[in-house]
């Protein structure tokens, strides 16, 4: 059985064999920020099914984009949740190493200065 995520690629394969597909990956991720921009619009809106329906073009076409690009998107998406795994293990690593007291309360700001220690210690002691 197909993934959605193969869906995609088969609808834009057979998108394709009709003569309706994307010449260059730039054109793509410019349609991608369209589509962000409209979700941005959406989330001000706070119409949560036309949200869903922005959420839902941007992915389809960043799939696209991974296609046009010769990747795997379920690669992707599986690489990235392993990246993300490791420096998560990282940050929680750091968090402890300084004894940061109430992690949950510091500001975004604050949590990005952890997020990129963790980050500088994946690549400095291979985590």
């Amino acid at each position: 059985m197909m993934s959605d995520i193969e869906k995609i690629v088969q609808g834009y394969k057979n998108a394709e064999e009709k003569g309706f597909y994307w010449s260059d990956a730039l054109e793509i991720i410019r349609h991608i920020r369209l589509e962000l921009d409209e979700v941005e619009v959406e989330l001000q809106s706070k119409n949560s099914e036309a949200l869903q329906d922005e959420l839902g073009d941007v992915l389809h076409a960043w799939v696209t984009l991974a296609y046009f690009c010769g990747f795997d998107a379920n690669e992707i998406v599986k690489n990235a949740e392993g990246k993300f795994e490791k420096r998560f293990e990282a940050l929680c690593s750091v968090i402890a190493e300084e004894e940061v007291p109430d992690f949950k309360n510091l500001t975004r700001k604050e949590k990005l200065v952890f997020w990129e220690k963790a980050k500088q210690k994946l690549e400095k002691d291979d985590f």
